[in-house]
């Protein structure tokens, strides 16, 4: 099918060196003013046309990962109700076996297909459960952040090898989990028992009131995501997907929104020096993403937590400067009101044009 019939030339080039992809069907549909017909024959050749194949697909996928997802469980919970009973090296020997059969059907079966792609993950999952039987049977006395970094390193040739997203979220959860107990265990130890009591709640409420964890944590996944979409720029077939970027960007925007808050509540007390640094971070992060995530790559998921971010922070700084009257209070759920009702139009219109393809103009 000829795309660049009755197109300018310019406008005909310039669609013939893009990439494919949905938004591009729908621009040249926009400009040569297809009839429906058209339009889902030209998705269909594409493969962006759902069929009932497609569904079958999709269906197999889902619940060939809720088989694998529900293997690794059962591995744990049989673990963990015959732990007494099981000998030491019989512990071991399983879970050796878990790792070498998911190695070995990764290589049998190859990565590209779906069951390698979920052997390799439990291979990689499996040996985190081994360094954690190792050290409850040793009591080798290491520091917590030592199992994750350990595990990191163990899996990272595969993370490199498997090319899927499934094994890079497994190695940012592993790094921020590393960073984060290192911070608070080495860096910045807790000072009394009642603060180790706390555990993974008070990790969490860390990441919000120590600014210079948070900062640390949004280069961590800042870089993550730009290399990810700089691979998927660049044509990298794996890296086309979008919910391995919208976990990431989601939980940037929502580290910098409540790290934001912290600040404009607490003041600089917690991590004086740099709590300054906080909100500007927080505006080039939404900046950037609603720049990129507007002109470059579309997403309106992500351009919809931008809008949340900022309606919170700005009104929560709002609140914080001037409430001191039921009238404000008033003010302030109109402005609520009519900061959603834009931010809702805004993403309307936004909507309308990545549909016609023109979410650059």
């Amino acid at each position: 099918m000829q795309t660049n019939q009755n197109l300018p030339p310019s406008t005909a080039k310039e669609a013939a060196e893009l990439p494919l992809s949905r938004t591009l069907i729908f621009c040249l549909a926009n400009e040569l003013q297809w009839d429906q017909a058209t339009l889902e024959r030209a998705l269909s050749h594409a493969g962006y046309q759902t069929s009932r194949s497609d569904w079958l697909a999709r269906c197999r996928l889902f619940f060939m990962l809720c088989g694998a997802a529900l293997i690794l469980a059962g591995v744990a919970a049989f673990f963990a109700f015959n732990w007494q009973d099981l000998h030491k090296f019989a512990k071991f020997a399983l879970i050796q076996a878990g790792v070498v059969a998911g190695a070995w059907g990764a290589w049998r079966k190859g990565l590209d297909s779906i069951v390698g792609r979920c052997c390799l993950f439990a291979a990689a999952f499996l040996t985190g459960v081994h360094l954690a039987v190792y050290g409850q049977i040793y009591q080798t006395g290491a520091d917590p952040y030592g199992l994750f970094v350990a595990w990191g390193v163990l899996v990272a040739a595969w993370v490199a090898i498997g090319r899927q997203p499934g094994l890079w979220m497994l190695a940012e959860v592993l790094a921020n989990l590393s960073l984060i107990l290192y911070w608070t265990q080495m860096l910045y130890p807790h000072s009394s028992w009642s603060e180790d009591f706390g555990g993974p709640l008070l990790m969490l409420g860390q990441m919000v009131w120590d600014q210079g964890l948070a900062l640390s944590l949004l280069l961590l996944n800042g870089l993550v995501l730009v290399a990810w979409e700089c691979g998927s720029e660049r044509g990298v077939s794996w890296m086309q997907g979008r919910w391995f970027p919208r976990v990431i960007a989601t939980g940037v925007l929502a580290l910098m929104a409540c790290a934001s808050l912290s600040v404009i509540f607490d003041g600089w007390e917690h991590g004086r020096r740099l709590a300054p640094l906080t909100p500007v971070g927080f505006v080039v992060v939404v900046g950037a993403c609603l720049w990129f995530y507007q002109r470059r790559k579309p997403d309106l998921l992500i351009l919809a937590e931008c809008a949340l971010a900022i309606i919170l922070v700005l009104n929560s700084l709002i609140a914080r400067l001037w409430a001191d009257s039921f009238e404000f209070a008033l003010f302030m759920a109109l402005l609520v009101i009519g900061q959603t009702a834009f931010a809702a139009l805004w993403l309307r219109e936004l909507a309308r044009k990545i549909r016609k393809g023109v979410s650059h103009a």
